[in-house]
């Protein structure tokens, strides 16, 4: 029987709630796409008018589920070789407390300035899930030299934060150097953005990195998840 993780987080009037998510509802072996989708319909969007879902609150997840969760299908199958996450842009933390329920991360760095005033709420998400958070633009240079001195390389970097051209181009050319070879990078609104994320994807592709996939929802806002994958030499 699955078992329960209340998360507790404030409405928008400052109200707390309390939520119910599940925590092992999905088969360790491997998770179908469609059991992928209601977990993650489970955990609550940010608002189901921008990114589709069935209820808003909850983890208040900035992502359209039938988008992340094929995504994250094809992720599981390197999942032995996926241990270290680079997420820049958590809001909520929505995303990092799903990618975490199927990866099991052993490192996990968050760059976010709170700009969305969101760092009540993923304190309270991402409770009990051991990670550094960076504060602070991701161009920042004293940002940048953190992630420098960990010494280590990601296996996973998610570009989430300004979806303009220029920003997602200089987090690529700055945060790429740290994904090892044949690691992933996810870039979210790629369909939403085209003029910005969408055409920093394709430069990217264009410069030598695979294209995984583009997923691209069918039921709900279309928003757009790059895939990509460093050339391994």
């Amino acid at each position: 029987m699955a078992t329960k993780k209340t998360v507790t987080v404030l409405d928008v009037t400052g109200f707390p709630v309390e939520y119910n998510l599940p925590e092992n509802a999905i088969d360790p072996k491997g998770p179908t796409i469609d059991e992928i989708e209601s977990f993650i319909l489970e955990c609550g969007q940010e608002s189901t008018n921008g990114f589709g879902g069935v209820k808003a609150g909850g983890i208040y997840l900035q992502q359209s589920p039938d988008e992340l969760a094929p995504c994250i299908a094809e992720l599981l199958k390197y999942k032995d070789d996926i241990k270290n996450y680079l997420e820049v842009g958590s809001a909520s933390g929505g995303s990092c407390f799903v990618f975490n329920h199927f990866f099991s991360f052993e490192k996990i760095v968050l760059i976010d300035n709170n700009g969305l005033g969101r760092q009540a709420i993923r304190n309270e998400v991402l409770r009990g899930i051991f990670r550094q958070e960076l504060i602070g633009r991701s161009n920042d240079g004293a940002i940048c030299d953190s992630v420098a001195k960990m010494g280590i390389m990601f296996d996973l970097i998610v570009l989430d934060s300004e979806h303009d051209y220029q920003n997602v181009k200089a987090e690529s050319e700055i945060y790429l150097p740290f994904l090892r070879p044949g690691g992933f990078l996810f870039i979210h609104d790629t369909v939403f953005a085209p003029d910005g994320s969408g055409q920093a994807m394709g430069e990217l592709i264009a410069d030598g990195m695979e294209l995984v996939a583009e997923y691209v929802s069918e039921k709900g806002p279309k928003l757009g998840i790059g895939l990509l994958r460093k050339a391994v030499a």
